[in-house]
């Protein structure tokens, strides 16, 4: 009988003392929701710097509140992270701790100096201050817990979400390089005859158009192979009509094959004769690429228009016979 009392007395003391326990915290199983939980920043612009985050909570459950912990969006950073205003609690530090690896939520964490006993349904006030915003734009929300000294769960509750972003907007534009241009006349043909003055000079207009949207304008040249005839046909040998003088002269010399050149329109104000056949002078055909025309910007919506006036002056000391010629115009923009 004795032993059985014993035991008796051993299983009271069992009860009280879990008793006592309960009465100093509340475990994780029996937490109760914070209500009334809001999350604010100061900043919501990703990789803002300088942000102060501010919870807002009410307790559910009466204890002795050690700390108060936040869960925040993965990226952001605490290096400078402070305390600001904080009501029902009392002074304590704040501290920052990143996730262990990526996507783990970094913790905000308000260390009471001295734990507080809060009964429930009293409203609590906590700023974080000196945090950097993630540079991840989405709508975040951040689990608050209260604990006690253990540290023990005392209540918790996810806040509304805060929407993250960028307070600007980066726009890419995208303009293709373009350059149009025409030349009216693919091929021409000119008939002389020495005996006749207005046949013994012969010319013919050619009109090139160049449009392009190059930033740094570009170059028309001009080279040709040589007026010549063929080695068999219609003449024994061949023979040529040589290009005028490289230097432009108001007169173009007999037996020659040259041009002048005019700019009849510049949109841009930016494109410039070369002085290679400037104006009414005349100048001959360069078998290497020559500039005829130079442009600094682009041309805007009009194009630049050259007229070549190409011209043949014959006498009787130029050979009968069949004369080709190809003239090649080349146009580089420069981007």
């Amino acid at each position: 009988m004795e032993n059985h009392r014993m035991g008796g007395r051993i299983a009271a003391v069992a009860v009280l003392t879990l008793a006592a326990t309960t009465m100093v915290g509340v475990s994780t199983a029996t937490a109760a929701p914070l209500t009334n939980t809001t999350w604010s920043v100061s900043n919501s612009q990703t990789g803002a710097t300088d942000v102060t985050y501010t919870y807002e909570f009410t307790s559910a459950t009466s204890g002795t509140i050690a700390s108060v912990t936040a869960a925040i969006p993965d990226g952001a950073t605490g290096a400078s992270i402070g305390s600001g205003t904080v009501y029902g609690l009392g002074t304590g530090q704040a501290t920052f701790t990143a996730g262990a690896a990526d996507g783990d939520p970094e913790i905000l964490t308000y260390t009471i100096n001295s734990p507080t006993v809060v009964g429930a349904d009293v409203p609590l006030y906590i700023e974080f201050t000196g945090l950097t915003n993630s540079t991840t734009a989405g709508e975040i929300s951040s689990t608050v817990t209260t604990q006690d000294a253990t540290p023990v769960t005392i209540d918790t509750a996810t806040s509304p979400i805060v929407t993250f972003g960028a307070a600007s907007t980066a726009v890419t534009v995208e303009v293709p390089q373009s350059l149009t241009f025409e030349n009216d006349t693919p091929s021409f043909e000119l008939q002389l005859d020495p005996a006749l003055a207005e046949l013994s000079t012969v010319s013919k207009d050619v009109v090139l158009e160049v449009r392009t949207n190059a930033g740094q304008g570009y170059t028309l040249t001009a080279k040709n192979a040589g007026l010549k005839t063929g080695a068999n046909a219609p003449v024994p040998a061949a023979y040529t009509i040589a290009d005028a003088s490289s230097t432009p002269t108001l007169t173009q010399a007999d037996n020659t094959f040259g041009f002048t050149a005019a700019l009849a329109v510049n949109s841009a104000g930016s494109s410039a004769l070369d002085t290679l056949g400037v104006g009414n002078e005349f100048v001959g055909y360069s078998t290497t690429a020559a500039d005829l025309l130079t442009a600094t910007g682009p041309t805007g919506n009009t194009a630049d228009v050259l007229t070549i006036t190409n011209q043949v002056k014959i006498n009787f000391a130029t050979p009968a016979g069949t004369y080709t010629d190809t003239i090649t115009y080349v146009a580089t923009p420069t981007y």
